[in-house]
């Protein structure tokens, strides 16, 4: 970790020389954050619709996924040179074209990107390691002083690698809303016909990351990896669903990963990273000192899923939608919320049933 920026106390800089053994140098970037191109997207051996994002940041609007890079071209290199090109949906967010491609396990690929003003930029060379499968993925609940709290893990069965085994999770959430049903209700099937569902997919813990790495060179179960820990909430009332996306990911993604973690992450004292960038495994073909945000990340995937609802718990989910007269806001639906009323009132909602619903 680098302090030159900083300006040190006598006392603070012998501190740190004591404890200088104890702090590991990172390639972190302090400095402005401005107009910094920014190119992520996951390269899986799975078929399908393989998303990257190029953009800029914004540091007015303090976000890294700022300003997208139209225009841009796309290509994805093979061990056997062959270029895979991708397509662009809406400005910066690029398609791989072919949705049936399936990359091969320890074969190489790396990433080529063409900026409209002739900038070139270039990943790593990456190889595409063999799956890791999970073996289960299951919730559970913990309680203390009547708060309670929804557990997700995992038990993954590590294989033997001389060279380790690195693994990167996402965490998705669906939870179902059922509309009031009016007809039922009112016994007037005439005016109320139906009753939607609805099916809302979000991040559950969107400043998560879920890594793990071993060095272990035989082969052993990964037992009670935790992946999800969120407050017992009323969206368990109904179903929910929970998908586990599982990457297989390289030892230079795992760093990545974890210094990204640090930076996000901090925990509160003298050693924490100062605000920074981390560079990835991109560059600029003509000017390798540019600074890069973001990761071409080569992955195996697997994926499994497991479902609630409120029966998990050991004290009671509070109805969401229980009627309440008092409300004046809720005159107009009869006396209940209108996300309960009509869940289309729901932003995000959707009406078509999950596949692995």
């Amino acid at each position: 970790m680098k302090f030159s920026n900083y300006k040190l106390t006598c006392s603070f800089l012998l501190l740190l020389l004591l404890c200088s053994a104890c702090i590991k140098e990172l390639n972190f970037e302090p400095g402005k954050l401005d107009n910094l191109l920014v190119i992520y997207g996951v390269f899986s051996d799975q078929p399908g619709k393989h998303i990257f994002r190029v953009t800029r940041t914004n540091a007015f609007e303090q976000q890294v996924d700022g300003d997208p890079v139209s225009g841009a071209k796309l290509y994805v290199l093979d061990s056997r040179a062959q270029k895979h090109p991708f397509v662009e949906l809406t400005p910066g967010t690029y398609r791989f074209q072919d949705t049936l491609f399936r990359a091969v396990a320890g074969e190489t690929y790396q990433l080529e990107v063409e900026l409209p003003d002739g900038a070139h930029y270039r990943s790593d060379v990456e190889v595409m390691p063999a799956p890791v499968r999970m073996d289960s993925v299951y919730p559970s609940v913990t309680v203390k002083d009547f708060d309670q709290t929804f557990i997700l893990n995992a038990d993954v069965n590590i294989p033997a690698d001389p060279n380790g085994v690195y693994l990167r999770w996402d965490v998705s959430r669906v939870w179902r809303r059922t509309s009031i049903d009016f007809g039922t209700l009112f016994l007037d099937y005439f005016r109320f016909p139906s009753y939607p569902i609805c099916y809302m997919t979000e991040d559950p813990e969107p400043n998560s990351i879920r890594i793990f790495g071993n060095k272990r060179r035989d082969a052993f179960t990964l037992r009670e990896q935790p992946l999800l820990s969120i407050a017992a909430d009323d969206k368990f009332y109904e179903r929910n669903a929970f998908e586990v996306i599982q990457y297989r990911i390289s030892a230079k993604a795992h760093e990545y990963w974890s210094n990204i973690d640090r930076v996000g992450n901090p925990a509160g004292t003298i050693f924490d990273v100062p605000p920074a960038s981390v560079r990835g495994n991109i560059y600029n073909v003509e000017n390798p000192k540019e600074r890069i945000l973001g990761y071409f990340e080569v992955a195996a995937v697997d994926t499994a899923y497991t479902y609630s609802d409120r029966s998990i718990f050991r004290y009671s989910i509070n109805d969401p939608c229980r009627r309440d007269f008092t409300n004046p806001a809720w005159v107009n639906t009869y006396g209940f919320d209108p996300e309960c009323a009509y869940c289309t009132n729901i932003k995000g909602h959707s009406l078509k049933v999950p596949k692995f619903w």
